[in-house]
């Protein structure tokens, strides 16, 4: 008999037995009351599996029916999802942190052993995450080792003309380098947590899991800002009479060359100030140069409001100037039941490999927003 099948039959002995004690006017015996507590204790325990179990199964669907990601798994575990578009996606990186912490704690519970949980409703939650859409806007790339290279242009200077017949044909130079990357290993560890907490609460498990990806992310989301906002060769812009134009001229910069734009990052302070714009009657700037949304892009970019970049400056990146590679793992989560064995606690580690990859200097442009 499975779960469902025993907690049916479970619940129809109890009412058959409850409505017999009601319709004599009697009260429980002994022998009856043993057997209630014995049901209900067995009840509880059943809607647990079954939540665990439909839990699981949701987590498992969501990746492979919702999240439209490729599952990473190692001896069975599920450690990792690619997004089938290639970015990390705040979807993709919630389907990573769940199904990261599926089969995580039931290790810290050795088999055979019989649980009996405790049933709570007291999820935690968590505190927001500033700055995470970074990531989602860059391509990534699965590399197949640690170290690896790729071929940025560093010139471009097209010389093409008109030729008269047995002149010589000017030269254009396109010239590429090629430059080394690495996947540098991101990783942390939760602080020792109490076995038995985690035990009577099957939230924590996911909270954990996912607080810890989201750290990572966190790092690895102000690197990149700080990686593509140092790179060599990329553009600068100086302040033009205001933020917002300043911004339009760095972006112009990067057209000029046929660079599309793919996003521009400016520090939460700085976007708030130049939406709270005013016109001289006092009214905010609700056109030029924003244009629709709850948090409107500017000049019609997609903006990203950042705690990474220094209040004053702002990044302009065009599409495909830069780019994240990883490894076929994924974000990983795992937990150690046995470093704190004598304490009743385990530790969770969380990590992942990451490269941050400048193709295109010269489609970046740094802007100062401020005189």
């Amino acid at each position: 008999m499975n779960p469902i099948e025993e907690l049916k039959a479970l619940k129809a002995r109890l009412s058959t037995l409850v409505a017999e004690v009601k319709a004599n006017g009697r009260d429980l015996n002994s022998d009856e009351v043993e057997e209630v507590e014995q049901a209900t204790a067995r009840v509880v325990l059943l809607k647990a599996a079954i939540a665990r179990g439909e839990k699981s199964a949701d987590l498992i669907s969501t990746g492979s029916s919702r999240g439209g990601g490729d599952t990473i798994d190692i001896d069975g575990n599920v450690v990792g999802v690619k997004s089938k578009q290639g970015y990390l996606t705040p979807a993709s990186l919630k389907a990573t942190a769940q199904r990261a912490a599926v089969g995580g704690v039931k290790a810290v519970v050795a088999g055979g052993s019989t649980v009996t949980p405790v049933s709570l409703d007291t999820a935690p939650i968590a505190k927001g995450q500033a700055g995470l859409g970074l990531l989602s806007l860059i391509p990534v790339r699965q590399r197949d080792s640690a170290k690896y290279s790729y071929v940025a242009q560093t010139v471009r200077t097209n010389n093409a003309a008109v030729v008269a017949a047995g002149a010589t044909k000017p030269t254009s130079v396109y010239t590429v380098k090629s430059v080394d990357g690495e996947l540098k290993v991101y990783a942390h560890l939760s602080e020792p947590i109490d076995k038995m907490l985690l035990r009577d609460n099957e939230d924590l498990e996911t909270f954990i899991s996912a607080e810890l990806s989201n750290g990572l992310i966190r790092k690895v989301t102000a690197d990149a800002v700080a990686a593509f906002s140092t790179a060599s060769g990329i553009q600068t812009q100086a302040f033009s009479g205001t933020a917002a134009d300043s911004i339009y001229a760095g972006a112009s910069k990067i057209t000029s060359l046929g660079h599309n734009i793919g996003f521009v990052v400016l520090p939460v302070e700085d976007y708030d100030a130049i939406r709270l714009t005013k016109d001289g009657e006092g009214r905010y700037i609700g056109g030029s140069p924003f244009e629709g949304g709850d948090r409107p892009g500017l000049w019609g970019m997609i903006t990203l409001a950042s705690p990474d970049l220094a209040s004053g400056q702002a990044l302009v990146v065009g599409d495909g100037a830069v780019g994240l590679s990883t490894d076929k793992v994924g974000i990983e989560t795992e937990w150690n039941p046995y470093t704190y064995f004598e304490k009743n606690q385990v530790v969770a580690r969380n990590e992942a490999r990451f490269g941050l990859d400048v193709f295109k200097p010269e489609a970046i442009a740094l802007v100062d927003t401020s005189a």
